[in-house]
């Protein structure tokens, strides 16, 4: 026998050619051949062709929602802001306030963090929330970015979350941050920072 990658010879019962190195013959995977032998399949192909199949069904599935946002109270704080018109750099540090209401504690809260500017124009924004820098406007276009409140707010608690915001952009202008539920639809909390 003849290795097939580098023509060295070799003897007729070789898994590996002594030359090269190369692998020679089928290419079995010894767990997948003993359940094709079980189930006495000539291919395992129709199997994952079921898998593939029920995977794509849950992918579609609509999933609900994982906190209840009508017991939460959202809300914006500023702390403090520092502004250079010069550099046109605008920045807030911002508190964002969760109250839990309801009887049971909550956690692991699904948000939507974005930012819109008016007049349309080239500026981008930066939010930094939870350790993390998030470009939520570029070129002024909104970005949104779902983020999970981590921890848990207990009943009648509130927990407080530190964001800093950072305007790059020539006045006027108008900059709204929000906080949307996990389907960015409802809004719930907003900032606005405006520049004349």
């Amino acid at each position: 026998m003849f290795c097939r990658y580098c023509g060295s010879y070799i003897p007729d019962d070789s898994v590996f050619c002594s030359k090269c190195g190369k692998r020679l013959g089928r290419r079995e995977n010894p767990r997948v051949e003993k359940i094709v032998r079980k189930l006495r399949l000539k291919t395992p192909y129709p199997y994952s062709a079921i898998l593939i199949t029920l995977f794509i069904i849950w992918a579609a599935w609509p999933k609900g929602s994982h906190a209840d946002y009508s017991r939460l109270k959202w809300s914006f704080e500023l702390d403090r802001k520092a502004d250079a018109p010069a550099e046109q750099v605008f920045q807030q540090a911002l508190s964002l306030v969760v109250e839990n209401t309801g009887p049971s504690p909550v956690s692991e809260i699904p948000i939507e963090v974005r930012a819109t500017i008016s007049p349309a124009k080239k500026a981008d924004v930066e939010a930094d929330f939870l350790g993390r820098r998030l470009l939520i406007v570029q070129q002024g276009h909104t970005l949104p970015v779902t983020l999970i409140v981590g921890g848990t707010v207990a009943s009648g608690a509130k927990k407080r979350i530190l964001v800093n915001g950072n305007i790059q952009a020539e006045p006027p202008f108008k900059v709204t941050y929000e906080i949307r539920d996990e389907d960015g639809r409802t809004v719930l909390a907003s900032y606005v920072v405006e520049q004349e």
